[in-house]
Formats: C-alpha cells, structure tokens, sequence
C-alpha cells in the first residue's frame, strides 16, 4: 500500500473494483500470469506482465493490434503509451504499474493472490487449485466470499464485518416468511454499517423504495451518502451482485421488479459455510501479507463441504432435459426468440430480460442447450454440465474435468464444447486437448455405438481446425468410431436449424480421412 498518511476511515457503500465487471474474467487472468508467481513486482517485471495480458486477450486496447506474430517486444512501448495517463492506485505508480493494480485489486481482497510493489507475487492454494481445474469458479469464489472482511488493507473503511455473509443471513430469513429481497433493499443494505440482520430487516419493513432515485434519496439522507447517483443505484451494486451469483449464492428474478432469491440448489451448502466461525485479528485487516496468509488458512477445512457436496450439483439428463423444457414454456421460447438471443451475445441487448444476468460465456452454452431442445424435442437427453440454480439458469462453468453439454440417447454420445475465445493463442491452449480428453475418455458413454462432436466458437482459428482434423485422423486409426467437426457460431446455427447435426459431423470426418488417405 502506498507510503503516505493514511487517511480516517469512514462508512463506505459497499464496492468492488468496476473496471472488471464479469467475474468470469479473472480465472482468465489468474491462468494467464500463472508463470509469473514469486516474480518480484518491480517495473520492468509489472511491464512484462502487464504486456503479457494485451498479448493473451485479457487486456485490450484499440492501440494495440495483437496479431499472430505480435510478440513481447512488439507492444512494450505501445503499453506504456496507452497506460501513461493512469493514476497511481493501490501502492503502485502511475501508468501500466497501476494498470495491473486494477486486475489485482479484487483478487487481492478475496484471498486469491498477493501482489504488492516491489515484492514476490504469490498464488494461493485456491488460486492455483482454479487454475489448474481442480475446483470450479462457483467453488473458489464461494469459499474466499465467505473468508472475505470488509475492513482490509486495500479498503480504509470503519464498515467491519462480512458482507457476503450479511445478505445470506438475510436472504435465509426473508426465505422463511416467502419474501425476497428486492434490488433496491440489496443497493441500501450496500450501506450497512455493521451487517446487522434483523436492524436492517426491520429498517425495510419501515420503508418503501419505488426506484432508484427513492433509493438514492434516502441513502444520501441516512448515509450522508456524496456519490453520484448512477455509481450508487448501477455501477457498485452490479458487480457486488455479480460476485454473489458466480458464488453461486443467488439466484435473480423479474417479477415487477429484480428480485434477489436465495440458490435453494445451495442452501445447506450456503448454511454449512455460514456455521464456520472465522474471523480476522486487527493485524490482519491492516496488513496485506497477514490478510492473504489468514485467507489462505483451513483451506482443507472449505475443500471438505465443497467435497461433500458436489454430488448434488450434477443432475442427471432426464432432470436437467426437464429443467430445460420448463424454462422454454415458463418464458415462451420460440426458435425465433432463441436464434435472436445466440445473435445478441455479446451486445447489450438482451431478448429475455431475466436472462441478462448470466454471463455472455454461460449464455451461450445455455442458449444453445435449448436450440437443441427446441430442435430435437425428446428425441434426446440434454445434459448442460453448467452449474445452475433451482430455477434451471446457469451461474458457473462446468468443472475443468467435464464436458459442456452432453446430448445422449440409448446409442449416440455427442459432446457439444463452446467457447467465446476468439485469441488464437488461448483458442489453441484451452479448447483443443482438454476437449478431446472429456470426449475420448468418457467412461459413462464408452459403450454408446456412435459419437460425435461439435466444436463452437466465433471464428475457428487454422491451427484449431488442424487440431480437429489430426484428432479425426489419430482416432480413426486407433479404432475409435468418432464424428468431429469445429463450428463458427453461425454455422452451428446453421446446421442445427435444418436437423443436420449428425450427419454434417459425419460427412465431415469422412471427407477428412478420405483427404488424409489421398495424400498417402
């Protein structure tokens, strides 16, 4: 932390750091520096680092063009150029060295990392268990959210309890009288001063919020809240919220208004959290190296509940087929209404309103779940490997060690991978031999007689079309009966819309063997 005079504390709305909305991105980032742990982060370093993110896609800017020969050396000057005008934040300088505070600040407060000026960069056991797939997003970020304190080394505010345990306790409450929290409640207990549940239970059945400018006046009149509206109504409180879906701890609804509902799939896994007693000592809240040591303790002890409970995360296809079924006639999902919504991933617009909530990525696994169940009705089992909440709407990517949407019947296997990673590097390292390996070596479906596999991402990059083919090739020859083929989006769509799935995929691999033989 920076040097200076520290200055007092005082009562904060709750906030994260706004730069990284989707917290879908820091596995991204976590896996992206994973070769830079106890580097020391001095300026030379932090630019290499800095640099290595603008090259992965984790990091962008329309100033630099990252293409397939860009290297290192490439863009330092362009980075330094394009991050001179940043402020000196968190204890790094100004420039690219605060740039990569921006990244490091979220990750800092929930445990994942340690990374100060000047000193080593260290992963925790958490960090390093996320990235090497042994523990899922919803997993990692469940167990540091229930670690968290809002008091910390990197936020000066006298607000001393945890937040995250705050609004379960009062979600689990309202739960028990049938009510919900609506989001304007969740913007207003933002500014709890000491998380007390049942002040701030009686405090909203003493008031009405209508909106946000409601909302607004009455945290500026009780709070003496300053800020802007948009940054206290909008801004905090979405990627506050963001952090408590991907946690898998809510569940949003639109009835009116946007409501905030428990994850009943997650209520005796919320409650075996809450049970924990834990708790942060005066030094720890001050001290960076103390804060993440202390976050980092009885991992063993979080490893064990999320054990025990992952068997109830995976449903089986007729339940999830159901689910799927439910969620098109709840919301009157037509082809028209689906196609529309695959087409508006990654823009603002969003076709059904209760569905903006889920991450782009998440989204489209989901959308293309139920184009298939649009297309095919029963003629198969959909099983999304997506973890989602009681409702049937996504929150958090399958396991590093499953597939993304298994469609199976009595005697076809096929496995449906889909990715919005559109860099060529990251294309190639993450969706290529990990596909392969969920597909080949699926013991629940090795004795099904025809497999197929439908590869999808925006644009197919050469080398992961190579990829595909040569897998065609290696599995034919080893005696593997298997239908691969790499989809753009579009094209996808495409072939799902006429029915042709199966047969597309076959032909395909045919006419690659056949190619490969002509050659030989």
């Amino acid at each position: 932390m920076s040097k200076g005079k520290k200055r007092e504390s005082t009562y904060k709305q709750m906030a994260f750091e706004t730069a990284v909305r989707n917290p879908e991105r820091y596995l991204g980032i976590l896996s992206a520096l994973k070769d830079f742990e106890n580097t020391v982060l001095n300026d030379e370093n932090l630019l290499d680092i800095v640099s290595h993110l603008y090259l992965m896609g984790e990091v962008a800017s329309d100033e630099i063009q990252i293409l397939e020969t860009t290297r290192l050396e490439d863009i330092k000057n362009k980075v330094i150029q394009v991050n001179s005008t940043r402020k000196a934040d968190g204890g790094f300088p100004e420039g690219y060295q605060s740039r990569f505070w921006t990244y490091m600040r979220t990750l800092s407060e929930f445990g994942f990392v340690y990374a100060q000026y000047n000193e080593a960069f260290k992963f925790s056991e958490i960090a390093k268990l996320l990235i090497n797939g042994k523990i899922d997003e919803q997993e990692a970020f469940s167990i540091q959210a229930i670690k968290y304190n809002r008091k910390s080394p990197y936020r000066n505010v006298s607000n001393d309890f945890n937040f995250f345990k705050f609004i379960l306790e009062i979600l689990l409450k309202l739960k028990e009288i049938k009510k919900s929290l609506s989001y304007e409640q969740f913007i207003v207990a933002m500014f709890s001063h000491d998380g007390n549940v049942d002040n701030f239970l009686s405090l909203i059945s003493k008031n009405k919020f209508k909106d946000y400018k409601d909302v607004y006046n009455f945290v500026c009149g009780e709070y003496n809240a300053t800020t802007k509206i948009k940054t206290i109504t909008q801004d905090y409180p979405d990627v506050v919220r963001r952090l408590f879906i991907i946690s898998g701890f809510v569940s949003i609804r639109y009835s009116g208004k946007k409501l905030i509902q428990i994850n009943e799939n997650k209520i005796e896994y919320i409650k075996k959290l809450l049970s924990i007693n834990y708790s942060l000592s005066e030094d720890e809240k001050q001290n960076p190296e103390k804060y993440f040591d202390k976050l980092g303790k009885d991992t063993s002890r979080y490893l064990d509940i999320v054990q025990e409970f992952r068997k109830t995360d995976k449903i089986n296809g007729e339940e999830y087929s159901d689910k799927i079924f439910d969620i098109i006639s709840q919301y009157n999902i037509s082809e028209e209404i689906i196609l529309e919504s695959i087409e508006g991933i990654g823009s603002r617009k969003s076709v059904i309103e209760e569905f903006k909530e889920i991450p782009d990525p998440l989204k489209l696994e989901f959308y293309i779940s139920i184009l298939i169940a649009l297309k095919y009705g029963k003629n198969f089992f959909i099983r999304p490997n997506y973890k989602a909440d009681h409702i049937g709407k996504p929150y958090s990517h399958a396991p590093g060690n499953a597939g993304d949407i298994e469609v199976y019947s009595s005697e076809v296997y096929w496995l449906i991978e889909v990715t919005l990673i559109r860099n060529k590097t990251q294309q190639l390292n993450n969706e290529t031999t990990s596909v392969i390996r969920h597909f080949v070596s699926n013991e629940e479906f090795a004795e099904h007689s025809a497999k197929y596999l439908s590869f999808i991402a925006p644009a197919i990059h050469e080398d992961t079309k190579e990829f595909y083919d040569i897998s065609i090739i290696k599995n034919q020859k080893d005696g593997f009966k298997i239908n691969i083929k790499p989809y753009s989006i579009n094209d996808f769509v495409l072939v799902t819309t006429k029915k042709d799935n199966l047969k597309d995929m076959e032909e395909y691999t045919k006419n690659i063997f056949s190619e490969f033989k002509s050659k030989f």
